[in-house]
């Protein structure tokens, strides 16, 4: 299943390729929302899986090397696995990921989100949560 792209992602994307506007960063994240958030929703949506600099969490800035289009599903691109490492505290359940423009806090735009098939996944101290991360853009 992929990630699907948020209407600020889309938005995004109109901007960058069709009027010219710098591209921006791209950030990886994790989330704890019990529900998988909408198209519609924003960055103050998403429960993030704990404070950003705090127990061995951060989000994980993405790079344009990072992401490969699918042979197969044209507008399916697939990015390099991220690990994040649980260090000093339980994160507790991890329900799925997203990708923002923001290192930190929720003034990013939310790009995409997904979540797990299998969720929650419980993240204790010492635990990796590796998620696999793709997008349809369509």
């Amino acid at each position: 299943m992929a990630g699907i792209l948020c209407n600020e992602g889309k938005t995004s994307f109109g901007n960058v390729y069709l009027k010219g506007t710098a591209q921006p960063d791209l950030y990886l994240g994790l989330f704890k929302n019990a529900d998988q958030p909408a198209a519609t929703a924003v960055m103050t949506d998403i429960t993030e899986a704990t404070a950003p600099g705090s127990n061995g969490y951060a989000r994980i800035a993405l790079a344009d090397g990072d992401w490969t289009e699918s042979g197969v599903t044209k507008g399916l691109f697939a990015c390099a696995q991220k690990t994040f490492t649980c260090a000093t505290l339980a994160w507790g359940d991890v329900t799925g990921y997203f990708i923002t423009t923001a290192a930190t806090g929720t003034a990013g735009l939310l790009v995409a989100v997904e979540k797990y098939s299998d969720s929650p996944h419980s993240v204790q101290v010492g635990y990796s949560e590796k998620p696999t991360v793709s997008v349809q853009v369509s």
